[in-house]
């Protein structure tokens, strides 16, 4: 074994630094070529880096969060032939543009290409360019998410996009077309990538321009759009403290810590006047089915930020409302009645058809406002429903409704399962200063007795509805609100699916959720 310093690689040609996101081998683990050794981040994307060869880590020179400029030390490592790791140096793909320079125009498929060493399947998060549009070399195609990160996806040759193949939000394997494009297209594009060589982090990596279609004047890190995204935070309300002002992941980790959301900001938030007073809610994405999601006892939409999300990314409309009583709103709810009210208000202000999908509480109200909306209505989705058991946590329910201090609604959301506690002081003292002004207390009693009996029952209204809307109903194996044995009350009509989650699914198991939600069946 010989020693070698392993320096910071360049992936791609405007890269200067690159940022340690992680070590996934540690320090005296053996690693094979083709491993993956380190998470980078780069002002492009996020990558996993593999090994060139095989070796030993001795010593990491950078951790997690370190940013370190390239050709920089970043570990010692043993390795078996040090000329190995010669290659890391020019992306593969430099070479390749001299050969294929002059080569005639064609029809080529474009496929789904491998963007990191254990990826085998990416989701289609968006094209950039419309069909029949040009391109030149370097400019970015689309974008692709996979389980690791979120990556624009270069042209690496000039030409035309003739046919777009795979939609926004289609999950399509390493290899699958794509598009039809006109002119060249990389060799690795066209098949599944050798899982040895360091390609397709490179070629990742190498964008020259920005995102027109999305990111204006805003530069943000790919990683940075996709948190913001699943956070419900407006990339506008965010402040960088990458170079040049670029807004980086940690910027929203800290901006989602502190509470910052769409809500408390303004963004994205719009109203509708009811007679009780006007109700908040937001919209993602356009087209399709509408889907209105409405959340539970002492939540609010922001609770739904993922699932909203990839809603929006599958051609449909999300609607997500704050209840009357709960976030934003200013309307008041303390009856039934008039969650479903606003339910059934919100409704109609979207035309065509329509999903219903309820949270608990929320999916009570949904229930109710269904009966009003059976013409409309092409399904109806019930996230760990309320109203189908004899029992429900009131140490949860009465517990909100009368907090007091953050230390109180900190236990509390921890009954929610094992996202619950993530909340940080900031927010914590926000939410507290909310239940303090006593918007609950009046809803309370009318879900739960302090000794855990439910006074809500939704089973005889899905025995109706269930005959001619298709409803399913979600349950989580560890709810410590919602017993999931309450499953077996349903309606035989109603499809049941259980999850490995608290009371909180939409956190918990956000990707079954919205398969589910979307599809009627979860996907593995």
């Amino acid at each position: 074994m010989s020693t070698l310093t392993l320096t910071m690689p360049r992936l791609g040609e405007t890269m200067d630094e690159g940022e340690i996101v992680g070590w996934l081998v540690a320090p005296g683990e053996p690693f094979k070529r083709g491993q993956p050794i380190l998470e980078l981040e780069t002002d492009k994307t996020v990558v996993e880096y593999p090994a060139l060869g095989d070796g030993v880590i001795d010593t990491a020179l950078a951790g997690p969060g370190d940013r370190v400029a390239v050709g920089q030390p970043i570990a010692k490592a043993s390795v078996a032939n040090p000329a190995d790791w010669t290659d890391a140096a020019p992306p593969p793909a430099e070479a390749e543009d001299e050969a294929v320079a002059d080569a005639p125009s064609a029809v080529s498929i474009l496929r789904m290409p491998k963007l990191g060493e254990t990826m085998e399947e990416g989701v289609i998060a968006g094209w950039l360019l419309a069909e029949g549009a040009t391109y030149g070399r370097g400019d970015a195609i689309l974008e692709v998410e996979t389980d690791k990160t979120v990556a624009e996806v270069p042209a690496l040759y000039e030409g035309r996009l003739l046919r777009i193949l795979a939609q926004a939000g289609e999950r399509l394997p390493v290899g699958a077309p794509i598009a039809e494009v006109e002119g060249q297209v990389d060799g690795a594009a066209q098949a599944p990538q050798p899982t040895v060589v360091a390609a397709a982090p490179a070629a990742a990596a190498k964008i020259e321009a920005p995102r027109q279609a999305t990111s204006g004047a805003i530069r943000a890190t790919p990683l940075a759009r996709r948190l913001a995204r699943r956070a419900n935070l407006p990339l506008s309300n965010l402040e960088g403290t990458g170079r040049r002002g670029r807004i980086e992941a940690r910027d929203v980790e800290l901006a989602a810590s502190n509470g910052v959301s769409a809500v408390a900001a303004g963004e994205g938030t719009r109203w509708i006047d009811s007679p009780a007073g006007r109700i908040a809610y937001s919209v993602a994405g356009t087209g399709g089915r509408v889907h209105l999601l409405v959340h539970g006892f002492a939540g609010e939409r922001t609770a739904y930020a993922q699932l909203a999300s990839a809603i929006a990314r599958s051609g449909n409309t999300a609607v997500s409302l704050d209840l009357p009583g709960h976030g934003a709103t200013q309307a008041e709810g303390g009856t039934i009645a008039a969650l479903s009210q606003a339910v059934t208000d919100l409704a109609a202000a979207f035309a065509g058809p329509l999903t219903l999908v309820g949270h608990s509480l929320g999916a009570v109200a949904c229930v109710e406002a269904a009966q009003g909306l059976r013409t409309r209505l092409q399904r109806l989705v019930l996230i760990t429903p309320a109203g189908c058991g004899a029992r429900i946590g009131a140490d949860f329910v009465l517990g909100m409704a009368q907090a007091q201090s953050a230390g109180e609604v900190a236990h509390l959301l921890r009954l929610l399962g094992p996202k619950g506690g993530a909340l940080s002081a900031a927010a914590l003292d926000q939410m507290a200063a909310q239940l303090k002004a006593g918007r609950l207390l009046a809803l309370a009693p009318l879900v739960t007795s302090q000794d855990g009996r439910q006074r809500v029952d939704i089973l005889r209204a899905l025995d109706t509805l269930s005959v001619t809307v298709p409803v399913s109903a979600i349950f989580g194996t560890q709810d410590r609100i919602v017993d999931a044995q309450d499953a077996m009350n349903l309606p035989f009509r109603v499809a049941s699916h259980f999850l490995p989650t608290g009371h909180m699914p939409q956190w918990d198991a956000p990707r079954e959720l919205a398969d589910i939600v979307l599809t009627g069946a979860a996907h593995a």
